[in-house]
């Protein structure tokens, strides 16, 4: 079987992060440095030089949920064997919810053969082969997901005043 060669890009930035259409933007600024940062970080790795990239971008959705356009498309593509390697900015850009990210770290992208990185949370799922996620990691997701619930009953508090 040939190992699939698409490097997918997953940028997202949630519905009350953005900022585009300001002054005539296409796109809000965070998936703008989202994709440099991304960029600069593979330019850097070698061992990623022979993929093919791809990006795929949800500007406006929140990552409390899985039911994203490109979120769909990424896995429908993993599911098919069509992605060799993820890169995310951080666990929070490929979701909040800490149960379902820990469930495609351990679980479901080792199994497919999916190389997952967070470039700011400093996560290579190469590194990490064989084993369980390491502690700071799960601790990392799992702030993410309590920090979009937080958020939550805080922003829902604001409306009711």
């Amino acid at each position: 079987m040939k190992k699939p060669n698409i490097l997918v890009f997953y940028i997202r930035i949630s519905v009350e992060d953005r900022d585009n259409h300001a002054d005539g933007k296409e796109e809000s600024d965070s998936i703008v440095n989202q994709r440099a940062l991304l960029w600069g970080y593979i330019g850097k790795k070698t061992e990623l030089a022979g993929y093919e990239v791809m990006e795929i971008c949800d500007d406006g959705y929140s990552g409390t949920n899985l039911n994203r356009p490109g979120m769909i498309k990424l896995l429908d593509m993993v599911k098919k064997g069509q992605v060799g390697c993820i890169v995310v900015k951080d666990f929070s850009r490929f979701g909040r919810n800490y149960l379902t990210v820990s469930d495609y770290i351990d679980q479901i992208f080792p199994f497919m053969g999916v190389r997952f990185i967070a470039v700011n949370d400093h996560y290579d799922s190469r590194e990490h082969e064989g084993s369980t996620t390491p502690l700071d990691t799960a601790f990392q997701t799992l702030l993410y997901d309590l920090y979009s619930k937080d958020v939550s009953v805080k922003v829902k508090t604001s409306f009711q005043n």
